[in-house]
């Protein structure tokens, strides 16, 4: 089962924090004559050490499918696997050129799980007129704890923090040009705070969030939000996974003596961003139907592709 987590899921962004600012490499996206009204294709944006499929294994777990029923055209393109957001987002902007090109539609919906959102939120800010929402699913917006210790950063035992980190995301770098190590560097409290100074939220683009709950943590202990069909899980608690345990434990002592809802990997505070619609019982798996949809641990209720479906109707609902 470890295999499997290694290969999914994570939370990091820009590795280097520099200029990013676009410039000619930034695609430039080409007007297409299409309504301007939805229900708008969905682009799903994968985070670090993410896949579009490998075998018979989908990042996002019956997504595609559960979403294409409801009559959304989707889209779940791959961009570099362990890359900077600024990288990741202008190969996400060409995903999206691209599912405009395919459909014709003059925008798209981009929903990214952790660092996808992320790179949804790079894409938004240098290709405004062809993103119509961002949506981002426990996405670390403020950074997390845990890569503070891994890099000294923090007090605690980075040795400990790294490793653990390491062994959940994997070494692979397969299909990137960049290293965990660096990678890393960007999912620290500044780290996060820089990308959202220069990377700003466009005015007229809605931005969602939701974020995950777990470690049996109840709905009491999550903000509430704007969401109805989010509140359908409020009491059901989840379990973490046993891959996430190593994580969650450094999480939870760095923050001493605070105790702050996360979903094994990223606090509900640095999750929230935009309009928040709401916490799941569920951890960083959990949140997009892994692993292969097994059942999000014992007596929790939590229906993954029934979050998914209800975030397809709230948007829809909201014409878009």
């Amino acid at each position: 089962m470890r295999a499997g987590a290694c290969l999914l899921l994570a939370a990091c962004h820009s590795a280097a924090m520099g200029d990013i600012a676009p410039d000619a490499s930034s695609p430039d996206a080409t007007a297409i004559d299409a309504p301007t009204t939805g229900p708008y294709p969905i682009v799903l944006a994968h985070g670090l050490f993410g896949f579009d499929k490998i075998g018979p294994l989908d990042y996002f777990y019956g997504i595609s499918d559960a979403l294409t029923a409801a009559g959304r055209q989707v889209f779940a393109p791959r961009v570099d696997a362990v890359q900077s957001a600024e990288v990741r987002g202008a190969q996400l902007v060409d995903a999206i050129e691209a599912a405009r090109a395919a459909t014709g539609a003059a925008k798209v919906i981009v929903i990214g799980h952790s660092q996808g959102g992320l790179d949804a939120r790079w894409a938004a800010a240098f290709d405004p007129e062809h993103v119509a929402a961002v949506v981002t699913v426990a996405t670390p917006h403020r950074g997390s704890p845990v890569a503070d210790v891994a890099l000294d950063i923090a007090p605690g035992n980075s040795s400990d923090a790294l490793n653990a980190l390491a062994d959940f995301f994997g070494l692979s770098t397969s299909g990137s040009s960049t290293s965990f190590s660096g990678a890393l560097n960007s999912l620290t409290s500044a780290g996060a705070a820089a990308f959202n100074t220069k990377v700003l939220d466009v005015p007229g683009i809605p931005y969602f969030s939701i974020a995950g709950r777990s470690a049996l943590a109840g709905a009491s202990d999550c903000t509430p939000g704007a969401a109805p069909f989010m509140t359908t899980w409020d009491s059901d608690v989840d379990p973490l996974k046993l891959e996430l345990l190593p994580v969650a434990a450094i999480l939870d002592a760095a923050v001493l003596p605070a105790t702050p809802t996360h979903d094994g990997l990223v606090t509900v505070e640095s999750a929230t961003w935009g309009t928040f619609l709401g916490c799941v019982p569920a951890d960083h798996l959990d949140e997009v139907c892994q692993i292969a949809g097994q059942s999000p641990g014992l007596g929790n209720g939590f229906d993954c592709l029934g979050m998914w479906r209800g975030l397809e109707t709230y948007l829809r609902d909201l014409q878009l």
